[in-house]
């Protein structure tokens, strides 16, 4: 990975047609971000509750000690690629949005890296972009700010040291990712006010004695 600063520049384009497409979809390990599973979820028209049971797996992170949302793969590949691109575009998660950029948050910094996977020929195309122009261009704005909410709740639990037990994580989980499901414990009708009272609620877990 390459260190990037916002003035950097680098050339990347990708498109159907060229050699590589969809070769970025296979054999994925996809975390997701809450914000992820809500816009997804809304993409396909269904709960959150029934994307989480359909389409995700879920352990416990052993670094963070919280609930982790992996998108499962189909036969080695993402579950939404098809041959003519990604069936949920509009929708995609970060990981997917941000390519071949990774965004990287330490305490109050944030670092963009640039990704150089052999098989990707993106890099070889002339269209040039900094990763300001590449965020404004792929609409991931609105996903930055809704993870680093999430991300207050990651260094929350870092911060606290505490052990959650079995009932604490499972909590957690519906309180952030399952949405649609903690929106009917609630009563709260819009769902990022939700997403946000959910992540709060999530804090006041790891935060307590």
């Amino acid at each position: 990975m390459q260190e990037l600063e916002p003035v950097d520049r680098f050339t990347f384009a990708c498109y159907p047609g060229i050699k590589c497409f969809n070769e970025c979809c296979k054999n994925l390990n996809l975390a997701l971000t809450p914000y992820d599973v809500l816009r997804m979820a809304r993409g396909l028209e269904i709960t959150t509750t029934e994307f989480l049971e359909k389409y995700t797996s879920r352990h416990v992170g052993m670094a963070t000690g919280l609930p982790v949302v992996v998108l499962k793969m189909v036969d080695g590949k993402c579950p939404f690629v098809t041959d003519k691109g990604c069936s949920i575009y509009a929708h995609r998660p970060t990981p997917c949005r941000l390519y071949p950029l990774a965004r990287v948050r330490v305490g109050e910094e944030v670092q963009y890296y640039l990704l150089r996977e052999e098989f990707c020929l993106g890099h070889e195309e002339d269209k040039e972009w900094s990763p300001q122009k590449w965020i404004e261009d792929q609409k991931a704005g609105e996903y930055n700010s809704m993870n680093d909410i999430f991300f207050e709740l990651i260094s929350a639990k870092s911060r606290s040291g505490k052990t959650l037990n079995g009932e604490e994580i499972e909590k957690i989980y519906r309180y952030c990712f399952d949405i649609d499901r903690f929106k009917v414990e609630t009563g709260i009708e819009d769902d990022i006010e939700a997403l946000k009272e959910g992540i709060k609620q999530s804090i006041e877990i790891v935060s307590s004695l």
